[in-house]
């Protein structure tokens, strides 16, 4: 079997909405994993849906943990397929059942999957099949994330699907979370991590839980108590009371392992030219090394705290700038611990976020709302270290980071980028610009990369305003326009002004939205009252069918949209009481409208 560039030469796996080849690429000579649909469900059109929504959610994900979309087409007799990359090894559900993982093997697998979550939950992904047979190991124990087959993108904002929804309960029902049992709609982050959790569970016991779920040291009495506490808060019934995100549980992994997963040359090139390290400080991951920079992380032994070190080139530039900022302090610039130049390398110790880089989050356009919440914050960092002249002068995603709680906090000051390849264009810089007024613009950058999904493109000097950016409230446009025009009186006068600027438009994208969310509300009311014609129907009963159903609609925390009852009140107030005095002239509701009353007062 051939078709367009790929030979299959064998399969790997069969379910029963695809089967998943072993192919070879034949332009590169390489081998791939092909999955092509069901034969009976090419005509499907749901099921078409979600197959081609997975070949373009993984294509998006550009994770070394999640598993890499090389193409994808339609076979001649119209059965969709996409090609993988080949992953010689076997699924944690194999290694479960040889039984051969050892302990540091086991929370490395945990914490690169955590990784792989942590990605794709940033980016709106939530994956809804977590479960040993969708996780692969390569025979160097890296891992791959597989199978986004019944994913969907979410909007953190409103917990709702963005593409593809599939309504249906779906998954793996012994690594379903219990919300999900009762309604695909409820499907979260934390019901990935129920999943998670149950993984966990089967990784050290080799059971697969079910029903009551009795704690691991059931069947291992002797697993560690921070593991076993770990495990069981994933697995709380309620979601809210699972951890936020991947990335705490990976963190609580990482204080377990104490760095037993990484090899000696690893721990040699973090220890390499720190001797003042050893002892006080215990290191736990590898987050990053290039041929540019390493970044590890560390704990702080004594105060339990984690912390980053980064190591550079020796000579680089901005170790005056890095110094000055160690000695002061702002809520949206990241702290520095410690500044360490040398003939070998330089070093900077920093505090860890634990939220990642909003380079991590560009897959997709984000809500107005967000962005200009985050250029606020990046503007007040900016302003700060202007007025303590230091200019950043290479601002852009991947030094915008977060804390656990969603706050920016701008890293990197003064560090030029000594690390840009050869021919590639840094989107976020101005060749003509420098100081000020460059960090102005890669702040544009940056806002118009994150409203529209795709880096700013110039014609002449001039932005080329896409389709989408022409679409945005006439503030957003003009602010950021002005950011991104460097002509000298375009251009903002002081990093102030933009603070001020970015302020008042946010103020009034929020009003806008109250007062959709306002109308919204408006709306379903007016549709529950037009459903029911009160002329053709009795109208004690229509009217008391009314009252339930708005009240129960107003009890529905996502129907409300997160409004707020204090908002909602005043609007269903007319409609409860023309509806409480009619049930009046009937005994027989006397009570219940009472009840109505005071539910409302």
């Amino acid at each position: 079997m051939a078709w367009q560039g790929f030979k299959v030469v064998g399969k790997l796996g069969e379910g029963g909405m695809a089967t998943v080849y072993k192919g070879i690429q034949e332009s590169l000579q390489r081998p791939v994993a092909i999955k092509i649909l069901a034969a009976n469900l090419k005509d499907h059109p749901e099921v078409l849906a979600r197959f081609e929504s997975e070949s373009l959610i993984i294509a998006q994900l550009n994770h070394p943990h999640i598993i890499h979309v090389i193409d994808k087409g339609v076979t001649s007799k119209g059965r969709p397929y996409f090609v993988m990359e080949f992953v010689e090894g076997m699924t944690l559900e194999e290694a479960i059942n040889l039984g051969k993982l050892d302990w540091p093997r086991k929370l490395d697998i945990l914490v690169q999957i955590c990784k792989a979550l942590g990605y794709a939950h940033k980016n709106g992904v939530i994956h809804r099949d977590i479960k040993p047979g969708n996780i692969l190991i390569d025979k160097e124990s890296q891992v791959r994330v597989v199978d986004f087959g019944i994913a969907h993108f979410y909007d953190t904002a409103k917990a709702k699907g963005l593409h593809v929804e599939a309504r249906q309960v779906m998954g793996t029902n012994a690594y379903m979370a219990p919300e999900i049992r009762v309604s695909a709609e409820a499907a979260s982050i934390q019901s990935d991590l129920y999943a998670l959790g149950i993984v966990m569970y089967e990784l050290f016991t080799g059971v697969q839980p079910q029903g009551d779920i009795p704690p691991p040291t059931q069947f291992e009495p002797d697993l560690p108590r921070e593991l076993v506490t770990l495990i069981m808060s994933c697995l709380e019934e309620d979601p809210a009371e699972r951890p936020r995100t991947a990335n705490d549980i990976r963190n609580g992994l990482l204080h377990l392992l104490r760095g037993s997963h990484l090899s000696k040359d690893q721990k040699a090139r973090a220890e390499k030219e720190q001797p003042a390290m050893e002892g006080k400080f215990e290191l736990l991951d590898v987050l990053k090394e290039d041929q540019y920079s390493s970044v590890y992380l560390y704990e702080d032994a004594a105060r339990k705290k984690l912390m980053a070190v980064k190591k550079l080139p020796p000579g680089v530039q901005g170790l005056k700038e890095q110094k000055l900022l160690s000695r002061l302090k702002h809520d949206g610039i990241v702290q520095i611990l410690g500044v360490s130049g040398g003939d070998a390398q330089t070093t900077l110790i920093t505090e860890y976020l634990s939220g990642g880089s909003l380079a991590e989050q560009l897959l997709a356009p984000i809500d107005p709302v967000r962005v200009f919440d985050w250029g606020r914050q990046i503007a007040e960092a900016l302003s700060f270290a202007h007025r303590n002249r230091v200019f950043h002068g290479n601002l852009r995603p991947s030094n915008v980071l977060f804390d656990e709680f969603g706050s920016v906090k701008v890293s990197d000051f003064a560090l030029r980028p000594h690390y840009t390849g050869a021919g590639e264009e840094n989107w976020y810089l101005h060749p003509a610009l420098q100081g000020g007024a460059l960090d102005l613009f890669s702040l544009g950058a940056i806002c118009y990369h994150a409203l529209i999904g795709k880096e700013p493109q110039f014609r002449s000097g001039k932005l080329m305003r896409s389709k989408l950016f022409t679409e945005q409230h006439a503030r957003v446009q003009e602010v950021i326009g002005r950011l991104l025009d460097s002509s000298e009186d375009r251009r903002y006068p002081t990093t102030e002004v933009v603070v001020a600027e970015f302020r008042g438009v946010l103020r009034q994208l929020e009003d806008q939205k109250d007062l959709e969310r306002k109308e919204a509300i408006q709306r379903q009311v007016a549709s529950v009252i037009q459903r029911e014609n009160p002329q053709t129907r009795h109208p004690i009963r229509w009217k008391r069918w009314l009252g339930i159903s708005v009240l129960l609609l107003v009890a529905t925390e996502e129907w409300l949209l997160g409004w707020g009852w204090q908002q909602v009140q005043p609007l269903l107030k007319p409609y409860v009481d023309q509806m409480a005095e009619e049930v009046q002239k009937n005994e027989s509701y006397i009570e219940w409208s009472d009840k109505t009353r005071q539910i409302i007062k």
